[in-house]
């Protein structure tokens, strides 16, 4: 039954327990047209979810949505969030001391440019988006946008 038909139903017995006719027991149609509209108003309840979940369909939580991000990012940069290694940390220094520019050593260690200028920092080796400068002369060069 539809959420029309029970308002219907319910209707009919309120009519009949008002009425008193036909021998029946009031208190039952009473009952009785109570639970029909119970069910009229969960029928329709029902029917305001479904449009309500096609309107607004579920978000991912926030772990969900980050986990999604890092693999998105990781499809591009396959080493992006992991952690880095004493002997990734020398190979970075040596390579950018080398010459080697942001760009480049993001290709090679699979990571974000702003990774790179981050860890770059991180060893005291501050970097701009040009490559090395003043490597281990104690100014801060540092332009890391």
């Amino acid at each position: 039954m539809n959420d029309p038909d029970h308002a219907l139903a319910a209707r009919h017995h309120a009519d009949r327990a008002s009425s008193g006719s036909h021998g029946d027991d009031p208190a039952v149609l009473v009952g009785l047209a109570q639970a029909e509209a119970l069910l009229a108003v969960a029928a329709a309840i029902d029917r305001l979810a479904g449009v309500l979940s096609e309107r607004n369909p579920p978000q991912p939580s926030p772990a969900q949505g980050q986990g999604y991000q890092v693999a998105e990012v990781r499809r591009q940069h396959p080493n992006a969030y992991t952690p880095w290694t004493a002997e990734a940390d020398a190979a970075l220094l040596a390579a950018y001391q080398a010459g080697h520019d942001v760009a480049a050593l993001a290709d090679t260690f699979g990571r974000q440019p702003s990774a790179i200028r981050a860890r770059l920092n991180h060893l005291g080796a501050h970097s701009t988006s040009a490559g090395p400068t003043n490597v281990g002369t104690g100014e801060d060069t540092c332009s890391t946008p």
